[in-house]
């Protein structure tokens, strides 16, 4: 009777620690600009390695050790990263907003070496970064420079999420017949 006793104590015991020990957070990803939910944000929990992405409906579902200290931090390209701290709640719906000063003029040269655009002794183009925020497909950023960079022709690979993306800069007129960039 002592050990079935002992036995139900401790199981009594391990269910209300693992109970406190993880509890799932859920929640959703707006953007402020339009209200629109946004999938594919990053959703870490602050100072460990537990995280999840937001799904295509802009939610989540996260379990995290700590709900009463812990902080969920949230990042997104383009957008300003959150902290949100937890304090208890189990759901955590959140709105982030454009970082409009996040993106800058570039000058891409060979081997990486950083140049101002009036020493360079070839052509150069500039994109705007409002230009790049206008983005096609909204998966890949190179698909925006589309149209937008002189003697630059921009292809999609297979078209499937994550293809490739061939840039052909002034023609093909090698050898092989590839300018990829």
């Amino acid at each position: 009777m002592k050990k079935r006793l002992l036995k139900l104590t401790c199981l009594i015991m391990l269910l209300s620690v693992s109970s406190v020990y993880a509890q799932k957070v859920t929640g959703k990803v707006t953007s402020e600009s339009d209200g629109a939910p946004m999938p594919g944000v990053s959703v870490l929990v602050k100072g460990t390695a537990t995280g999840t992405a937001t799904d295509s409906d802009g939610s989540y579902a996260l379990n995290v050790s700590d709900v009463s200290n812990g902080t969920l931090v949230f990042s997104f390209i383009g957008y300003v990263t959150k902290d949100v701290p937890l304090q208890g709640r189990s759901v955590v719906d959140v709105v982030l907003t454009e970082d409009a000063t996040q993106l800058s003029e570039v000058v891409v040269t060979a081997l990486g070496i950083s140049r101002e655009t009036k020493t360079l002794v070839y052509a150069t183009q500039q994109v705007k970064p409002s230009q790049l925020v206008e983005v096609r497909d909204a998966n890949n950023v190179m698909n925006s420079l589309q149209g937008k960079v002189a003697n630059a022709v921009i292809t999609q690979g297979s078209g499937g999420p994550g293809s490739g993306v061939r840039v052909v800069l002034r023609g093909n007129r090698s050898i092989q017949g590839s300018n990829n960039a």
